[in-house]
C-alpha cells in the first residue's frame, strides 16, 4: 500500500515528490545511522513520504515519542500519522521547520534538537533557500551532538554550505537504492563550539 501511495502521489506532484518510489531500505538505514540516539531532544524527519527513514530511525533505537515528522503532502502526512501515532506529525513546509516546531512543540521557544534527517528532493530549489534550512536546522540542533543528515544521488554537497561555519561531509555511499546515492551530514564547526 505504501509503495502504492508513493507512486499516486509522485504522478500527481512529481516536482513535489521528487522520486518515483520511496527509499530504499539501505537509504533510510544509512541515513539513521548519522544521528546518534543517545543524544538528548527530539529527532526531526523532513519529508517522511510514506515512512520508510522513520522505521529506520526507530530501528536506530529513538523512541517514536521523540520524532517531530514534517510533511507538506497531506496524503503522506495521514498515513505517517496513522503508522506513527506516538509522533508529532506536523503538516506543512520543511522551509517552514524553524517556526513550526518553535510554535507547535516549543510553546514559543526554540527547543533543541538531536538532529534533522531530510529526504527532501533539494537540487531545485534555489541555493539561498536550500542555505537557510540547513541553518535553521543548525540553529535548532544540540551543539556537540546535532547535525543535519540530507541524501543526494549526486556525489557533491546537496547544500552549499559556509566551510567557516559549517563542518560538511560526504558520510556514505549507498550503491544498492534505485539509484546511487551519497548521504551527507552537516554539524556546526567545531571551531565554533569551542571559542
Amino acid at each position: 500500500m505504501a509503495d502504492s501511495l508513493f507512486l499516486r502521489e509522485f504522478l500527481r506532484a512529481p516536482l513535489r515528490t521528487g522520486a518515483q518510489q520511496p527509499s530504499s531500505r539501505a537509504l533510510a538505514a544509512a541515513m539513521a545511522a548519522e544521528i546518534d540516539p543517545a543524544a538528548d531532544g527530539p529527532v526531526v524527519e523532513l519529508g517522511p513520504g510514506t515512512g520508510v527513514v522513520t522505521r529506520a530511525l526507530l530501528d536506530r533505537g529513538i523512541p517514536e515519542d521523540r520524532l517531530i515528522l514534517i510533511e507538506l503532502n497531506p496524503s503522506f502526512a495521514d498515513h505517517v500519522r496513522r503508522m506513527f501515532p506516538q509522533a508529532t506529525v506536523l503538516n506543512g513546509s520543511a522551509f517552514d521547520m524553524r517556526r513550526l516546531i518553535t510554535t507547535e512543540i516549543g510553546g514559543g521557544a526554540e527547543p533543541q534538537i538531536a538532529g534533522v534527517v531530510s529526504g527532501l528532493p533539494l537540487r531545485g530549489r534555489p541555493d539561498a533557500l536550500r542555505t537557510r534550512l540547513l541553518e535553521d536546522a543548525l540553529d535548532l540542533a544540540r551543539p556537540a551532538a546535532g547535525r543535519f543528515v540530507q541524501f543526494t544521488y549526486w556525489y557533491d554537497s546537496p547544500v552549499p554550505f559556509d566551510r567557516t561555519r559549517v563542518d560538511g561531509r560526504r558520510a556514505r555511499f549507498v550503491p544498492f537504492n534505485l539509484w546511487p546515492a551519497s548521504v551527507w551530514t552537516y554539524r556546526r564547526h567545531p571551531d565554533l563550539l569551542t571559542g
